[in-house]
């Protein structure tokens, strides 16, 4: 952009901005309905504001819908735009991301462009100040998801509120072009910061080590859900000699106590598999096994639940309080959204090996419950499951998994325990077998096809489960696309590459060498991309 373009189209922003409407929401606290799921009264998103042309796709990166935004048209610069007020004081910076792209159809041409602001307003609602941020322009490739990332400058003196917008730029000269977004953040950097936050219920900074990984344990104090009084004690959550974690409601004293561990790393899409021990479906009614997603808000409203602000997910064993419930349920929340919840009868038995578990992914969970361990699951292990589809599919922001034995409805007649055997995760991209063949080396398979284009398919093998990479690397040695980096479980595996590098760009065509290694094994092999 020359600089009189850019002179043009900061007035001209300046302007749409000090005309927008000043009336701004009061005391909102947290970005309503960021993955656009959620529909609303008399605007296309509940939660957003807009003005212009505005619309949706059900071409989303995740769940069913994204945010499309056109330009406006007219003859003249332009917006058009969805928008939405948070609380802010002088001197907060923010974080915003949001995930746009365009198509063929279309598409960003001349001086249009894909724009996210940050604005600063009064106690008023007039605008102070404002940063406008380029999400895409004609640079960028057609179909290529931008993953747009921006921390604001400090807010000015006599900021009551910030607004996020995102928008499309019309200029006067160029056809209207098409933005989609989908997947918006916006945070502010505190402090506390929103990473800080997800441990305030962890005062007494206790942490074990279960399944290989790091765990905190909540309280001591009162704290969700219930209210409960939780302990951080090793007399109510302990790891025994053969590594298995037990959870309790325990009375101690005259108080009754509630035990909640959360893993201290989030992990993302994939498969979290939760193998317990013991007959589940006799817990005491007024008992709640919890096994879960959750991620703390910057604050805490139950008006915000209809879009599942603390991307929540559920496998839960209750007969919350009435013993002619069933006693096991799958749940995304809000649990009393229709189609939100699917309960079903199981029964156990003393010393029985069972899982549970939920494969979160961008566009579904598939919730399963089977007898056996994590390597059982067959149609004849299967107890139940479920496959959720809804509005409510947590977004891949901070969740962590969280394993809580609490009271609902008074305390149980007696003590309770819980022995989760182990817990096992398998990150989304790594297929495993549903039974896989013990193999007695690690291995790395020839890729198919080879030559490529556009994409081919890496299979391996690993003897053991461990921590695992497959890098693709350039002829001249340099790191491409990491394709695999954590743990991956013993069996047969295979992951795709789409023939483009870690920043989403595509990579020319040539020689690329890639290589698997696992504990002391390494291996590297040649593959062709022919465009």
């Amino acid at each position: 952009m020359t600089m009189s373009h850019a002179r043009v189209y900061s007035a001209f922003i300046m302007i749409m901005l000090l005309a927008a409407d000043p009336q701004e929401s009061a005391g909102q606290c947290l970005l309503a309905n960021p993955s656009f799921e959620m529909g609303g009264s008399g605007a296309v998103f509940g939660g957003w504001n807009q003005f212009g042309v505005v619309g949706s796709s059900t071409e989303a990166t995740h769940g069913a819908v994204a945010a499309m935004v056109s330009g406006p048209g007219g003859g003249g610069w332009n917006v058009s735009g969805y928008w939405q007020s948070l609380d802010s004081a002088p001197g907060d910076r923010w974080s915003a991301s949001v995930r746009g792209w365009h198509t063929s159809t279309n598409p960003i041409t001349g001086q249009c462009k894909a724009i996210l602001n940050i604005e600063w307003r009064d106690s008023g609602g007039n605008l102070i100040s404002y940063e406008s941020h380029t999400v895409a322009d004609t640079s960028t490739p057609l179909g290529e998801v931008q993953n747009f990332s921006v921390v604001s400058g400090p807010a000015p003196t006599g900021t009551v509120a910030t607004r996020l917008l995102l928008g499309v730029l019309q200029s006067p000269t160029n056809p209207s072009p098409d933005v989609y977004y989908d997947e918006a953040t916006f945070y502010n950097l505190g402090p506390p910061t929103h990473a800080e936050i997800q441990w305030n219920d962890f005062p007494g900074e206790r942490t074990i080590t279960f399944g290989g990984r790091s765990w905190r344990v909540k309280g001591p104090g009162y704290y969700g859900p219930g209210p409960s009084l939780f302990s951080d004690s090793e007399d109510c959550v302990w790891i025994d000699a053969d590594d298995r974690l037990h959870m309790t409601i325990k009375r101690i004293g005259g108080s009754w106590y509630s035990t909640e561990v959360a893993l201290e790393e989030p992990l993302g899409y994939g498969d979290y598999i939760f193998t317990t021990l013991g007959r589940l479906d006799v817990l005491d009614v007024k008992a709640v096994l919890g096994l879960f997603l959750w991620e703390y808000g910057d604050c805490y409203d139950p008006a915000y639940g209809w879009w599942n602000p603390y991307n929540e997910i559920d496998v839960e064993f209750s007969r919350w309080g009435d013993p002619g419930n069933a006693p096991g349920q799958f749940v995304a929340q809000p649990y009393d959204y229709p189609g939100n919840i699917e309960q079903f009868a199981a029964t156990f038995s003393d010393g029985e090996l069972t899982s549970h578990a939920f494969r979160w992914l961008h566009d579904r969970v598939e919730y399963r419950s089977w007898r056996g361990g994590p390597d059982d699951e067959s149609p004849a292990s299967m107890i139940h499951e479920w496959t959720y589809t809804g509005p409510h599919i947590p977004r891949p922001e901070q969740p962590r998994v969280h394993i809580n034995l609490w009271q609902v409805g008074g305390h149980p007649d007696t003590d309770q325990e819980v022995v989760i055997d182990r817990f096992t995760f398998v990150p989304d991209g790594v297929i495993t077998d549903a039974q896989p063949l013990p193999v007695s080396v690690n291995s790395l398979s020839v890729a198919v096809p080879n030559p490529f284009n556009p994409q081919t398919t890496i299979r391996y093998t690993l003897q053991k489960g461990g921590n695992t990479e497959i890098i693709v690397f350039d002829a001249l040695g340099r790191r491409v696309r990491t394709l695999v980096n954590g743990f991956v479980p013993a069996g047969n595996h295979e992951i795709a590459w789409n023939g483009r590098d870690d920043s989403g760009r595509p990579v020319a065509s040539g020689v690329y060498l890639y290589l698997f290694r696992t504990g002391g094994f390494a291996e590297t092999r040649k593959m062709v991309l022919l465009k």
